[in-house]
């Protein structure tokens, strides 16, 4: 009589394929080389990923806090500590609080997000498309934390699910510095952060489609402008001309009563 416990390896390897075709089905690829936007969604909320033409990089516009750069793939995230993947030293890979994330605050189609922008750096050609394959997102009381072990970063707010994918094709847009791509992080997902926290923010390019071959992929925040002196005068002024009617309004009843 045949152990119905022992199976052919056929039947194991094709049980195991499946499996994978299944995760792969499940995922969520957003493809920003033939379109412009596309939303992953799952247990931590749902980013939203958009092509974007170049954008103003002038001073206090975006502020770049991860560079990382290698070939085939690269992986990194953002700290003061050191370089622990493919992290790029200097000063534009360091430490970020949450108070930094939310300076970059807007609202889209009602929801709350973090808004970041990526800038790539791929060759012209058949190698201008790279593979965003993963992207995290974690918080910790203590800043300038270097592991290699991702668990170690703290509460893991946000990250993509297994087979998620961004792709995107650097040759829509001319050159590097001006930007690709605009993430937004939902708000939701960092419930309970303190503005002290440091975030960590972890991403892995070109593991399993589109390889990574150029120069550094930066990772930087969309600070929302502060408004210009200039349109203070005019709000300043009417709450001047208030107060002032008022004032003189309230002498003119004293004057009256007496």
């Amino acid at each position: 009589m045949k152990n119905s416990r022992v199976y052919p390896i056929t039947t194991l390897l094709i049980a195991a394929s499946s499996l994978l075709i299944a995760n792969r089905t499940n995922a969520t690829v957003v493809d920003l080389i033939n379109g412009d936007s596309g939303t992953i969604s799952n247990q931590y909320g749902s980013a939203v990923f958009e092509f974007t033409q170049p954008q103003s990089t002038g001073t206090g516009l975006i502020q770049p806090f991860l560079r990382v750069q290698n070939d085939p793939s690269e992986q990194g995230y953002n700290t003061s500590g050191g370089t622990p993947f493919n992290d790029m030293a200097g000063p534009w890979t360091h430490d970020l609080t949450f108070a930094d994330l939310v300076t970059t605050e807007v609202t889209l189609n009602g929801q709350l997000y973090f808004k970041l922008m990526l800038d790539i750096d791929e060759p012209g050609g058949a190698k201008s498309l790279i593979s965003l394959d993963q992207l995290q997102f974690y918080t910790s009381a203590t800043g300038s934390l270097t592991t290699t072990d991702l668990s170690q970063l703290g509460t893991l707010r946000y990250s993509f699910s297994a087979g998620d994918q961004v792709l995107m094709d650097a040759a829509r847009n001319n050159g590097s510095g001006s930007g690709d791509m605009f993430a937004y992080i939902p708000v939701s997902a960092f419930s309970g952060t303190a503005m002290s926290d440091f975030v960590y923010m972890y991403c892995l390019f070109g593991h399993s489609d589109q390889e990574s071959n150029g120069g550094f992929e930066e990772w930087t925040l969309v600070v929302n402008p502060i408004p210009e002196a200039s349109t203070f005068f005019p709000l300043i002024g009417l709450l001047a001309a208030v107060f002032s009617t008022r004032f003189v309004r309230r002498r003119q009843l004293a004057q009256v009563s007496k």
